[in-house]
Parts: C-alpha cells; sequence; structure tokens
C-alpha cells in the first residue's frame, strides 16, 4: 500500500537515494521502502510503502510524511527553483531580449548566493509547512502543481529576487550608458594637463601635477566653477576636475586606501588607457613611511 506519492518531472535518481536515506534514519525506518515508476517518458511516480505486514503507527506514518516534506523542499531548492527562476524571468520580463534575460538571471542567482543561508531557512519553512498541510488533505501530488498553485509566499520570493536583479540589470545598464557618454565627451576635448597624480587617502584625495607640486583646492575649484555645487563629495569634485581637466596621464597612487573602490573603477573605465595604477613608487613609498612615524 502507497501511503504517500509525489509525481516528479524528472528521473531524480538523488532525490530517490536522499528519501531512502531520510526513512532509514527513522526508528522503525527499515519497515518503509521508497518505489519509483514511470508514468511516461517526462513523469514519475515515488511512492512510500510498508513492508508486507507492517501496519505503521500514527508517529512512525507523521515521521513519514515530515522526511517526504523536507527531503522534497531540499530538492526543490536544489533542482527545479532556478528552473522556475528562469521561467519567472523569461514570462515576466519578455521584453528584455535573450542576452539581457541571462544577465538578469545570472544577477538573481548571485542574489541568492548573497543570502543563501537566511534565504534558504525561510523557503524550507515555507515549502516544508505547505507540503505537510497539502499531505494531511492528499497522500499523492504532483510537485508541478504544488510549486504554482500552493505556494504564494515562495513564488512572492522568488518574484522579488527576479525584480531585485532586473533593477541591478538596469541601474547597471544605466551606469555604463553614462560611462559611454562620458568616454564620448573626454575623447573630444583637448587636454588642458599633461600629467595628473592622484594620492588616495580613505575619502579624500591629494592630486599633484606631473612634476608632483600640488594642484591647491582654488586651481580645483575654479576650473570645475560652472559644476560645483555646495552638496558635492569628494569623489564627485575629483570626477568633474579631471572631466574638465582631460589629462593625457592620469597616475593613482595607494588605490588600495580608497574607501570607495567604484570611484577607482570610474576613473579607469572613463579614461582607460589614460590611468596608471601605481603598486609602489618612490612617492608613495615616502608617503607610507610618513604616515608609519606618525
Amino acid at each position: 500500500m502507497a501511503y504517500f506519492s509525489v509525481t516528479l518531472n524528472d528521473d531524480e535518481n538523488k532525490f530517490l537515494k536522499q528519501l531512502s536515506a531520510g526513512l532509514a534514519g527513522m526508528n522503525d525506518g527499515k519497515y518503509f521502502l521508497v518505489n519509483r515508476r514511470a508514468v511516461d517518458n517526462k513523469n514519475y511516480i515515488y511512492t512510500i510503502e510498508c513492508a508486507d505486514g507492517y501496519i505503521p503507527t500514527r508517529d512512525s506514518y507523521l515521521s513519514a510524511k515530515d522526511v517526504l516534506s523536507e527531503v522534497l523542499s531540499k530538492h526543490i531548492l536544489d533542482v527545479y527553483e532556478r528552473k522556475l527562476l528562469k521561467t519567472m524571468i523569461n514570462r515576466c520580463y519578455y521584453y528584455f531580449n535573450k542576452d539581457e534575460k541571462e544577465i538578469i538571471y545570472n544577477n538573481a542567482i548571485s542574489l541568492e548566493e548573497e543570502y543563501n543561508k537566511e534565504l534558504n531557512n525561510y523557503k524550507i519553512n515555507e515549502l516544508v509547512k505547505n507540503l505537510n498541510e497539502l499531505f494531511c488533505e492528499t497522500q499523492g501530488i504532483n510537485l508541478k502543481g504544488f510549486l504554482f498553485f500552493r505556494n504564494k509566499n515562495y513564488l512572492k520570493c522568488l518574484r522579488e529576487i527576479a525584480d531585485r536583479a532586473v533593477d541591478e540589470y538596469l541601474m547597471e545598464r544605466e551606469y555604463n550608458d553614462f560611462i559611454r557618454l562620458l568616454k564620448y565627451f573626454v575623447d573630444l576635448q583637448t587636454p588642458k594637463i599633461d600629467t595628473i597624480n592622484i594620492i588616495v587617502k580613505d575619502e579624500t584625495y591629494r592630486l599633484l601635477d606631473g612634476d608632483l607640486k600640488e594642484l591647491d583646492s582654488k586651481f580645483i575649484e575654479s576650473s570645475i566653477q560652472e559644476s560645483l555645487e555646495a552638496d558635492m563629495s569628494e569623489d564627485d569634485i575629483l570626477i568633474s576636475f579631471l572631466l574638465t581637466m582631460v589629462p593625457v596621464k592620469i597616475n593613482i597612487h595607494l588605490s588600495e586606501r580608497s574607501v570607495n573602490r567604484e570611484i577607482i573603477d570610474t576613473i579607469i573605465n572613463v579614461f582607460g588607457d589614460r590611468v596608471k595604477i601605481c603598486y609602489g613608487c618612490a612617492l608613495c613609498n615616502n608617503i607610507k613611511s610618513i604616515t608609519k612615524s606618525n
């Protein structure tokens, strides 16, 4: 007699082994058997049955149900979730092209990995709860139907991940468009200075010319007077000054001390081959030795 059955869309040996191992860990697990049979070339039914002559107690029956719900929940996350995400992205964001959807999908996977433990615990708990409720109503389920019709909160969680992945893609695309515009602007301008040396110190920067003479703040501010605003950050002022002066060479010293790596990346992306990251020179070593002595 089959006490529980699950219809899956694949011939899953891993699921079979995990379910068998989970049942074997029960007190009377040796009396529970897992069988599999093909319905057609796409669907397989997995059943939990009892050995001939064995009648499970209520506690054993409930334990078997809990094991099945737990193993099936983890199987959904391991095998089906990424398929669900891809399907959701294709259907909900149909207006993106194939390459864009692939980027969004990869963003979603990265977000899941970033919040892996906390997010997985929530999803497993939600799936286990829903499976237990369903197995109280019926002994047999179709996994595909269960996923789409009995998991509102779980699917909502996946949709939120997909939405965030889209937001990340759009922000990245907007950033790249902005960088391309700045590069085009730089390429059209005549350089007003040959070399600028940028010395990074946490959230601030010292700017030197090619002769290592300091560019004072009044000169910098007067150079970007038209774009200068009261609430501009050090990063904003630096980028505005570089765009105004369009130097032939930009040497960035002690970049590892920057608290905002994005500003370094932006300078590299906009000015390209004009930028050189210094990994150690007389100037860098001198600054480091002064810092240590202080």
